[in-house]
């Protein structure tokens, strides 16, 4: 794949507004609906391991699927697409903020782009979990995480390890493995 495609993939996703879940939407939607170039497991699994390296999901993301498309140089074009938007928003809106920042629109912000932001990551949390609902054991594992995650605060960390564990030595490898 050409490292301009890769970019252009990679920028699409990165102008996602509503964080890493609404970013991961679009990705999802990109590269496994859309394009097929990773099955839905390998895009989940590159998740799952972007969750425990120590950087920004997204981010890893990006450097793990980058390098599978373009090697090193596929790696550069993800990241530099998937940041860019973000870079370029962020130095405007801070460039903003001090004109904007007593305002009744500023005031408005939290009624406004707050739901419309929650929205887009229940979907892309909704759209991800759907791969798992008919499968009992990782459906059994997922919720069993997130009532610790939520109910008894253990730390997230804890928790992706556990599960992991539990997962390896409850569930095996995948069939396809």
């Amino acid at each position: 794949m050409s490292l301009t495609r890769i970019f252009w993939m990679f920028f699409r996703a990165g102008l996602a507004f509503g964080g890493g879940l609404a970013i991961l939407a679009v990705l999802e939607n990109e590269l496994v609906s859309r394009r097929r170039i990773v099955t839905r497991d390998e895009f989940l699994t590159t998740y799952a391991l972007g969750r425990i390296v120590p950087t920004g999901t997204m981010t890893a993301v990006a450097v793990a699927i980058g390098h599978r498309l373009g090697g090193v140089a596929g790696t550069v074009a993800a990241l530099l697409g998937l940041t860019l938007p973000a870079f370029v928003s962020t130095v405007a809106l801070t460039a903003a903020y001090r004109q904007l920042q007593d305002t009744r629109g500023f005031a408005l912000l939290s009624v406004t782009l707050l739901p419309a932001a929650l929205s887009l990551v229940v979907a892309a949390a909704v759209n991800l979990a759907r791969s798992a609902i008919g499968r009992r054991p990782e459906m059994a594992l997922a919720v069993a995480a997130l009532i610790a995650s939520l109910v008894f605060h253990v730390n997230p960390a804890i928790v992706l390890l556990v599960s992991g564990l539990g997962g390896a030595l409850l569930l095996g490898p995948p069939p396809s493995a």
